[in-house]
């Protein structure tokens, strides 16, 4: 099961540190509060606009029901070009089937950063941890 994910609005996505499979991703509520979310068994992650300065509106972890139309998982699965045959499109749409039923299901999560400024993450994962960190020398 997810954890339960603070209030982010107007905070700050710090950075993130990639392993193999997991991903350690620093945010800051915008009372200065740290957290470190981690990712483990991580299957997927696409992150654009990386910034000094990653403001964030929203953090949102969905599992467990089907992510909305517009989730974003066209970024993690990219679709063919409009041209290619059709057992391409077909070979696409399944894809997002199935890993819209594996996230309904909650046998993985989708985590959805939607910034303000900067930093837009989506990443699938097996596990999320989300801890609190000492941000006093950061």
């Amino acid at each position: 099961m997810a954890p339960e994910v603070p209030h982010f609005h107007d905070g700050s996505l710090d950075g993130i540190i990639l392993g193999e499979n997991s991903a350690k991703v620093f945010l800051r509520q915008s009372t200065g509060e740290g957290h470190t979310l981690t990712l483990s068994g991580l299957e997927t992650l696409q992150m654009e606009d990386f910034r000094q300065g990653n403001t964030i509106s929203m953090v949102e972890v969905v599992s467990g029901r089907l992510p909305y139309e517009h989730s974003g998982l066209e970024r993690l699965f990219v679709p063919p070009h409009p041209s290619a045959a059709e057992e391409y499109h077909a070979a696409h749409a399944e894809v997002m089937r199935k890993q819209s039923a594996r996230i309904a299901a909650g046998e993985v999560s989708l985590v959805v950063i939607v910034p303000s400024y900067g930093a837009n993450l989506l990443a699938i994962c097996r596990t999320i941890s989300l801890t609190s960190r000492d941000t006093n020398g950061s």
